[in-house]
């Protein structure tokens, strides 16, 4: 087991002078990286690693700021851009390996009007721009529907971003019913006047183990809960004395067993050891419901998505498994109806259509807000690759796989949910 992020949120004075933030910012961020150093150091001792440290902050946009955003909409937009660039710089200076902040919230997004969506429009450049941020466009919540009109916004920007590079679709998602001080990235983002922090795990090897050890599936889910609970007491023993040194809030950690793309590191590994003859196959739902069902929920530092997570590029089995046609797409928007974090980077053919994408999403918002769970969406479509071509990528946390398979549209409906000028879909 390993840390995957320690990640800390802190708002930032968007749109100031950059003296302003540079001096707001610079004993936080002395405070934060002394603090990450210790936390580090005290992790070490027992022989728990971490690979990186993160930030997040505030929605770049809120309808506080609209009327001064509004004053000059281009001007605006380069400000942005650049203050990016500034931020980007201030964050490599103090060893953050990325930093993160979405759009805005989905709960206050009553209409996209003319600035939210030559904001939107931007977005790809502000991600081809800078290399260690991520963003990400909520679209839907349980309480407020799903906006239609952002689907087709986060549908554009994923097809924008796979060109030139389709690695540029890792720094984005669009995300459904997803709270502040989730620690994975790209779903990240701080939402607090007082600074916080919280813990993302990379554990499929303990989830393994444990089902190595137990001889029924009974065993497996006590073992699990129990080994789970385990790594909760150490953590956040830990956790809570190190932040209280800092005045840092320790908002919980994710407990998603997060893979790595080697065989002993993942999740479809659990899967199959499980009983289910390979992932994909009928039987891996129930597979995946003993992993999710087996991580506590009456634990108050247990945040986010905390579940079972399937990000296919990631995942050493997963990817072996689509290389071989074992599931395709349908399986994983299955999957989803238990798992913690939804379609993660799932590579698609390149000639995908941004109504295509729009359906993917659609789906993704739907089982998120009926379920009341949060979900994400981080598609990788591919420049002149089709379903069943291999992909591969010069990346330490991708495993090499093929193109899924996923049902095409077919024909030109001028009256679909896509063209309609329909703006909201809520649920009675």
């Amino acid at each position: 087991m390993r840390i995957r992020a320690i990640t800390i949120g802190q708002i930032i004075p968007f749109l100031y002078k950059n003296e302003t933030i540079l001096s707001f910012l610079q004993n936080k961020l002395e405070n934060f990286s002394s603090f990450a150093d210790e936390l580090i150091s005290t992790l070490d001792k027992i022989n728990i690693s971490v690979e990186t440290k993160r930030f997040a902050s505030q929605p770049l946009f809120s309808y506080e700021n609209k009327l001064f955003y509004e004053k000059n909409l281009k001007e605006t937009l380069v400000d942005i851009n650049n203050q990016l660039s500034f931020l980007q710089d201030i964050f490599k200076d103090y060893k953050f390996d990325y930093f993160a902040c979405c759009m805005m919230l989905a709960s206050t997004i009553q209409e996209l009007g003319i600035f939210e969506k030559l904001l939107l429009n931007e977005v790809p450049q502000f991600i081809k721009n800078h290399d260690i941020f991520f963003t990400s466009l909520p679209v839907a919540s349980t309480k407020n529907g799903i906006n239609l009109t952002a689907l087709k916004s986060g549908a554009k920007i994923i097809k924008e971003l796979s060109e030139p590079d389709p690695f540029k679709n890792l720094q984005f998602c669009v995300s459904a019913n997803v709270g502040p001080n989730v620690p994975f990235f790209p779903a990240a983002y701080h939402f607090s006047e007082k600074p916080a922090f919280s813990l993302a795990l990379e554990m499929a090897d303990e989830v393994i183990n444990v089902i190595e050890e137990s001889e029924t599936l009974r065993d497996a889910q006590l073992n699990m809960l129990a080994k789970f609970n385990e790594i909760y007491d150490n953590l956040t023993r830990i956790a809570e004395k190190v932040s209280r040194n800092f005045n840092i809030e320790f908002k919980g950690i994710d407990f998603s067993p997060a893979p790595y793309p080697m065989i002993d590191k993942s999740i479809g590994t659990a899967i199959e050891k499980l009983g289910v003859e390979y992932f994909g196959a009928n039987g891996t739902l129930t597979g995946v419901a003993l992993i999710k069902n087996a991580i506590p929920i009456d634990k108050e530092k247990i945040i986010g998505f905390s579940g079972f997570m399937q990000p296919v590029l990631e995942d050493f089995i997963l990817s072996k498994r689509l290389s071989e046609n074992k599931f395709n797409l349908d399986s994983l928007l299955l999957y989803s109806t238990m798992c913690g974090a939804g379609l993660d980077v799932v590579p698609l053919p390149g000639d995908i259509t941004e109504k295509e994408l729009f359906y993917i999403l659609l789906d993704i918002s739907t089982i998120s807000v009926r379920l009341n769970k949060p979900l994400t969406c981080r598609l990788m479509p591919i420049p002149g690759k089709n379903s069943g071509d291999d992909v591969e990528f010069d990346f330490e946390y991708f495993a090499s796989s093929k193109i899924i398979d996923f049902r095409r549209l077919v024909s030109d409906n001028k009256n679909d949910l896509f063209n309609r000028n329909e703006k909201y879909l809520k649920f009675f």
